[in-house]
């Protein structure tokens, strides 16, 4: 829990945690901007005095009182749900006693930490522009890198503007143009200078991987890739835009939208919501790309209770507006709720679509039909975490959050295998084949487990920090995990070490496998992976050559998901810049985008066909997108 100098809400004493401990630096905020009072202007000080004295100065500018450790957990647990951490979420809200702040998260505008930190960081710069700018003037604002701000303090940070602005006369005395301060100078940056950048990253990245001291470094092949075959679009004009004909937006609901998963084989859509003014405790969220089909989670007031339900998706996106979508609730009797629903934590379809599994916080997992019948109950003893189908739909995995693992085998409804790693917390799962799984622990290990065998068949092991995600590619063949320490890594079963180290940045968002290759729907089709990266730019690496085919630049801030259409021509990707494109893989043509809803997006599932995509946007706002086939420009 993140400790400050006011007063608590409450007389409960500060408490310690682990995963408040990293948010510190997020969660500072700024001082006194942005804000307004309704006192007269004292005049401007004169120019002879110290530089910052130029600053006017407002009497009573402060807060009424510092910021109360209730209400900056508050902001940080609102955050971690926001971007889907977790697990992160879960000790955090342990830890802090979230149930218990006397405050009304309901209230809280979307996205506040980010925006209080973002008003922070320009508080912070323009301090400095003022400090390092002539003592009879201010001119133009130099623009800083917000790791130059929280890693300097602002003598420090006005010392490097003043360096800037030197060396921008210089250029110009030179005849060359000043590209240091500005925005628009910055905004208009040259290709060659954007690619000059790439390898410059791409030297420090090679710089960074010879200072580790891992023993999985010594025989490894770096990979940054030939230069580039960029595609930097400009911003998409409006004849991109999704036109409203072709996207239907679920209004009314009033609720928080936690996940979707379209049936891999109908027109049926997974959604699960949640109310704004009931604790969830803590629901982990596991989106699965199915068909048709929609699924959704309704959580109640305070009885942590919630209703699944199934959307029948109409063919024509436009007959949805003016008709009533069919839908079935999915309502289940839980003794721990007085004969209310659990709380849903995740949904999953089988690879046939005929049955959706559900778990919920009070560790029930239920098999429901596709036409929303009851069919099976589950029972664990604690939370849900993770619930995954192997692809021949055979075997359920689940992961619960006293750190036990189970695999029920689906043919007879019993356990087959049950793996228990006592103090070790479970980040991730998924099926390598439909016979062995994988386990990414937060000590940085990957194991891999045969179905009914106790001990693992592989560990993987090299990263320095903790690893954000990992995927396997189609055939099962190659795994791909990334970490904020750097490399995205490529692991093979026949090797101790990782195969390939892939360089994109330091600050990997996502990474996902082409539905293409040997093994899939698509054999003729080359098998790519992608990566998501804070730099705003989706990279595709060929996975022959291990190198970087094309680096899509059309973000202007970090990119936070990517998802391949099935046929693996099309790839949906979002950021914080509150946009949604999709794009076309062969050539990075950005066919589509979607930036009306002013929030961002942070869950997009295709269907089947690949000519629907399901988004959710951080306003809660829930739309379907329809994608016309027989646009030639499509395909």
């Amino acid at each position: 829990m993140i400790q400050t100098q006011g007063k608590r809400d409450s007389p409960r004493q500060t408490r310690a945690g682990s995963a408040s401990a990293a948010s510190s630096t997020s969660g500072s905020g700024s001082d006194s901007d942005d804000r307004d009072t309704a006192v007269s202007i004292p005049p401007v000080p004169p120019f002879n005095c110290r530089p910052f004295s130029r600053l006017i100065s407002f009497p009573n500018n402060d807060i009424l009182s510092d910021l109360t450790d209730d209400q900056l957990n508050a902001l940080i647990f609102q955050y971690f749900q926001e971007k889907g951490f977790e697990h992160a979420a879960f000790n955090f809200g342990i830890e802090a006693k979230i149930e218990d702040v006397p405050i009304d998260r309901s209230i809280i505008n979307k996205g506040a930490l980010p925006t209080f930190v973002r008003k922070g960081l320009r508080y912070t710069q323009l301090k400095a522009n003022v400090l390092a700018s002539d003592v009879n003037s201010f001119g133009e604002c130099c623009r800083l890198d917000p790791l130059d701000i929280i890693t300097n303090n602002v003598d420090s940070l006005s010392k490097i503007i003043k360096d800037r602005k030197e060396n921008a006369k210089k250029k110009d005395n030179d005849g060359e143009k000043d590209i240091y301060c500005g925005v628009s100078d910055q905004e208009k940056e040259t290709e060659k200078q954007k690619l000059g950048k790439e390898k410059e990253h791409v030297q420090d990245m090679r710089m960074q991987q010879v200072s580790m001291h891992s023993e999985d470094q010594c025989e490894v092949d770096v990979h940054g890739g030939p230069p580039l075959i960029a595609h930097t679009p400009s911003l998409p004009s409006m004849t991109h835009q999704v036109s409203d004909s072709n996207v239907y937006v679920f209004e009314g609901h009033g609720l928080q939208v936690a996940s979707c998963a379209w049936s891999p084989t109908d027109s049926l859509l997974a959604v699960e919501y949640k109310r704004d003014n009931s604790f969830y405790h803590f629901a982990f969220i596991e989106v699965k790309v199915t068909s048709n089909i929609w699924a959704m989670v309704l959580n109640r007031s305070l009885y942590f209770s919630s209703a699944a339900r199934i959307w029948k998706i109409s063919d024509d996106i436009s007959s949805m507006h003016s008709s009533l979508l069919s839908v079935y609730v999915l309502n289940d009797y839980n003794a721990k709720t007085d004969g209310q629903s659990g709380s849903i934590t995740n949904l999953a379809w089988n690879g046939e679509g005929e049955l959706l599994a559900t778990g919920s916080f009070e560790g029930q997992i239920s098999i429901w039909s596709k036409n929303g019948e009851l069919k099976k109950p589950l029972k664990h003893k604690d939370s849900i975490f993770f619930l995954e189908w192997n692809r021949k739909g055979d075997f359920l995995l689940a992961v619960s959050s006293d750190y036990k693992v189970m695999v029920w085998d689906t043919n007879k409804w019993e356990s087959k295998q049950e793996l228990a790693f006592n103090s070790e917390q479970l980040l991730g799962v998924a099926w390598r084949n439909d016979t062995s799984f994988a386990l990414l622990s937060e000590k940085q290990r990957i194991y891999v487990f045969n179905v009914g065998e106790c001990l693992p068949i592989k560990t993987f092991s090299g990263h320095q920090k903790v690893i954000g995600g990992f995927k396997w590619d189609p055939t099962g063949t190659f795994l791909a995990s990334y970490s904020i320490d750097g490399p995205i890594k490529i692991w093979t079963f026949n090797r101790r070490q990782s195969l390939h180290n892939l360089m994109h940045s330091p600050s990997v968002c996502s990474i996902k496998w082409s539905p293409t290759g040997p093994g899939t729907d698509n054999p003729d089709k080359q098998l790519l992976l992608a990566s998501a990266s804070s730099d705003g730019t989706v990279k595709i690496w060929d996975c022959n050559q291990w190198h970087v085919l094309y680096s899509f630049d059309g973000h202007r801030e970090p990119v936070t998901l990517i998802e391949f259409s099935p046929d693996g021509e099309l790839m949906a990707s979002g950021a914080d810049d509150q946009t949604l494109f999709i794009w076309k893989v062969k050539d990075g043509t950005i066919l589509r985008s979607c930036s009306c809803y002013e929030s961002m997006v942070y869950i997009v599932s295709w269907n089947r066909e690949g000519n629907k995509l399901a988004a959710v946007f951080e306003n809660d706002t829930l739309c379907v997108i329809g994608l016309s086939l027989d646009d030639s420009s499509v395909h």
